[in-house]
């Protein structure tokens, strides 16, 4: 599982989830709508207390990486 800097082997899995599910997305989908997309499943996941660091700017910052999309 990547390290997404997440403080467990755990989190790093469920938010890997989430970012092969955003890939699949672009698909079909603007990067701007996976972007979205995505943000929105971690403050999800940011609302159990185990996942909590989920929308900290380091794990943002691996995630739009880890997606490839490009909103320049």
């Amino acid at each position: 599982t990547p390290n997404y800097d997440m403080f467990t082997t755990r989190g790093n899995w469920m938010v890997n989830r989430i970012v092969e599910a955003g890939r699949k997305l672009r698909a079909s989908d603007t990067d701007e709508q996976v972007w979205a997309w995505t943000q929105h499943e971690l403050r999800k996941l940011a609302t159990a207390d185990e996942f909590g660091e989920a929308t900290d700017t380091a794990v943002r910052e691996i995630v739009y990486t880890k997606l490839g999309v490009d909103l320049d």
